[in-house]
Formats: C-alpha cells, structure tokens, sequence
C-alpha cells in the first residue's frame, strides 16, 4: 500500500478513537466525527477514481451498500444515528488495497465492517452471559421460565409459522446459489440467511395478525420451498437442516439468551422514576379484548419492532425522549401498569462507538473478515 492509503487508514483511526472518546463521556457522537467521516471517505472514493483505482459504478455500490447496512443495524435497532453514520463513514474511508487477497463477496467492505462488528460482540455478550450463567443460583427458575414460556398454544403456533418462513426464505436462497452459480462461504451464506428471515419478520409485523395472513403466507412459504427443491431427499435433507437451525438459534439460544440478560443484566425501574434516554428492556403493548376491556402486556424482544398503534414502547437504542415517559407515566397513573408493579425492565444503554472501533480495529489487521484468519491459524 501507498503512504497515501496508509494515511487513510492512521485517519480512520484517529475518527473511531474520537467518537469512542465523545460516546464514552457525553453518550453522543460529535457530527463532526460522524459526517466528518463521511466526508473525508467520500473525497478518497473520489480520489481513487481519479487515481484509476476504482470505478464511478463500485463507488456507487460501495455508497449505497454501506448506507443500507448501516440503515439497516439502525432500523433493527442495534445502531443510534450516530452509530451508523460512523459505520457508513468507515466504509467508504478504507481503500481497497486492504482487502487485495479476497475475492467475491468477502471483499466489500462494507459486510467486512459488519461482520468484524456484530460477531465478536455477540461472542463477547455471550461468554459475559454463560460466566453468569455457570455462577448464578436460579438456574432452574431460569428452566422454568423457558419451558413455560415456549410451550403455550399461541406461542407454538407462531414458532410454527416463523419456521415455515425459515424455510422459505433458505430453499429460495439455496436455489438462487445453485441457479446462477455463486459459491459462497458457508458462514457467510447462513448469515444472509438469517439476515433476511430477521429482516422478513420485521415486515411481517407490520402487517395486520390475522388467521388470513398466516394462512397465505404459510401457503407461500410452502409453495416456494418445494418449487425451490429438485427432489424428495433434498427437501427432506433442507427441512431437517432449517428445523435444527431454528431450534437451536431462535427456540434454545434465543430465549435462554434473552432471559439471562434479563436477570443479570436489566434493571426494574419505577416509571415516575423514568429518565430521558433510558432504553427500555421489553415491549409494552396495548391489547384489547372482545368485550371492550384494554389490557397492557409485556413481550420480550430483541430488535426494535415497528411503530404500531398498539406498541407503546419498544427497545430503541436511541432511549426514551419526554413525550415518551409523559406517556408512560399518564398511564401508570390511570392503573395501566398496575399489573407489573409501575415498573419497566431498563438495558444498559451500550456505547457502539468502541465496538465500532474495535471492528475497524480487526479488519485493518485481520484485511479482511477476522473469522478468516482465525481459520488459517488453526
């Protein structure tokens, strides 16, 4: 690499330890880090192109890639605005040279970036989670919880319909592979995958919960798998495969997961007692009855999920704002939450800034997704 690619790098650095810096101490990014970012990494695309590097269409995928996975980890509710503005910035800062060995889809930077962010911090959450696991006391209400909580009728019904979806969504994605020839690392494939199922429910829930809708899309879903599958083994083979997935991901670790982050994680907090940014730890939904009566419930979720009329709040990395706690606290004073004692779980609020940094960190030295190079040591 040139002393020019190398400065790019040494900037985008200095950028991540600001806004490590700035999310640390005051919670925010600075837009001056953010856009600043974003700027600087435009002006070197530019500069590639000019420098016959790169080309106008792969800088417009670069742009375009970049801002939709960075909206996307905002939408899903992982990122603040600031978070992916950084994460968009830092896709576009990195010159290309880093990532000369790889080839295909391992070699754009912004699923590189994704990948060396979201992996090592879910493996880090979930070795905190198992250490806390092994030392606490409860672990048998913890099993309690998870088995009554699975294995009700309404619950069942909709594991049922989300694994059809699974389904679906993987037979068409493995029939797409196969069709147009696209070889793809395993690891890799699996997280489309999942991606797009995530990405699927999401838009699913926006839709109206009725018998209807879970009828045809089910039809759909089975209709596209075996449309996708040449034979009866292969169908067979595809079906245990995503049935085991599901089980494990989305029944066994999903769950388990989510329960012991609330209990060593979370915190009960009175709602007069709420503050601005807070983030809340569960979704409170306003659910009416046959015969008029209006109930709140408690869902336990992992994304934020939409703005429907009936969710009242839901886990947003950018925390409660003031029309929100007036909100809440108007109800816990009509007797609305009454029923949880006026609490409401709280998650710590998580600074991504140093993850961010840590992920560009790993795909400066690793030129690539760091799971590569672990494979090549071992």
């Amino acid at each position: 690499m040139s002393y020019y690619e190398y400065f790019l790098i040494l900037l985008a650095l200095v950028f991540c330890g600001y806004a490590s810096y700035t999310d640390l101490k005051t919670q925010k990014i600075r837009n001056f880090c953010s856009l600043g970012l974003l700027y600087v990494g435009t002006l070197s695309q530019l500069m590639a192109w000019y420098l016959g590097t790169t080309t106008p269409l792969y800088i417009l995928g670069l742009f375009l890639g970049g801002g939709l996975i960075a909206f996307g980890l905002y939408w899903f509710g992982i990122f603040s605005p600031g978070d992916s503005k950084l994460f968009w910035g830092l896709c576009l800062i990195f010159p290309l040279s880093l990532f000369r060995d790889l080839s295909g889809a391992l070699s754009f930077p912004p699923l590189i970036l994704a990948l060396n962010i979201i992996v090592p911090y879910s493996i880090g959450v979930l070795g905190y989670l198992l250490f806390k696991f092994v030392f606490m006391r409860n672990k048998l209400d913890l099993l309690r919880h998870f088995l009554k909580s699975n294995f009700q009728k309404k619950e069942l019904l909709e594991k049922f319909f989300s694994l059809l979806v699974l389904i679906g969504i993987g037979s068409v994605f493995t029939y797409l592979l196969q069709h147009f020839g696209w070889e793809l690392d395993r690891f890799l494939s699996l997280v489309f995958v999942l991606v797009a199922f995530t990405l699927i429910q999401k838009l699913l829930s926006l839709l109206p919960k009725t018998p209807v809708s879970y009828a045809v899309i089910s039809f759909i879903a089975v209709w596209l798998t075996v449309q996708a599958t040449p034979s009866v083994s292969m169908l067979l083979s595809g079906l245990a495969f995503f049935l085991g997935l599901y089980i494990v991901v989305f029944v066994i670790a999903k769950q388990l997961v989510l329960s012991l982050a609330s209990i060593t994680l979370d915190t009960a907090v009175d709602v007069s007692g709420l503050q601005v940014g807070m983030i809340p730890a569960e979704q409170i939904v306003r659910v009416e009855h046959p015969d008029g009566t209006v109930r709140y419930e408690k869902k336990q979720v992992v994304l934020s999920s939409g703005q429907e009329d009936s969710i009242v709040i839901s886990p947003d990395p950018s925390g409660l704002t003031t029309e929100e706690i007036n909100q809440l606290q108007n109800l816990a004073a009509a007797g609305a939450f009454a029923e949880f004692g006026n609490q409401i779980n709280v998650q710590p609020s998580i600074r991504f800034a140093p993850v961010i940094s840590i992920g560009a960190l790993l795909t400066i030295l690793c030129q690539g997704p760091f799971y590569l190079k672990l494979m090549q040591l071992f």
